[in-house]
């Protein structure tokens, strides 16, 4: 039983070898025909999709969703003050005036409704 378990991790190593080996030529020969319709063809790396590849992408920021909006002018403001200065004058009136809550979003669940 051991004999065949070790003829089978041959097989398995002698196959992956192989499909090494075939994956490896097969690139190359990709590389090739790539880079003769790049000269052939005079293209750009963003012609042909590759401009904004790389190594190191940047990661997505990610943006607080806006917590108060004044509807009357188009402001909005996502609540936060983390090393962004000062509340917005609006918003610091609105809380003087008592108002906030007038300009605070309603938010609406994603789940559809029953019925």
């Amino acid at each position: 039983m051991q004999a065949e378990i070790k003829e089978l991790d041959r097989q398995i190593a002698e196959l992956q070898a192989r499909r090494d080996a075939l994956f490896k030529e097969y690139k190359n020969q990709a590389i090739q025909t790539a880079r003769q319709l790049v000269e052939q063809y005079g293209l750009t790396p963003i012609q042909v999709g590759l401009g904004s590849i790389s190594r190191n992408p940047l990661q997505p920021s990610t943006k607080r969703p806006t917590t108060f909006y004044d509807p009357n002018r188009g402001l909005s403001w996502d609540g936060s003050l983390a090393g962004r200065g000062r509340k917005p004058a609006w918003i610091v009136k609105a809380i003087e005036d008592k108002t906030i809550e007038f300009f605070r979003v309603q938010v609406q669940s994603a789940e559809p409704a029953q019925g």
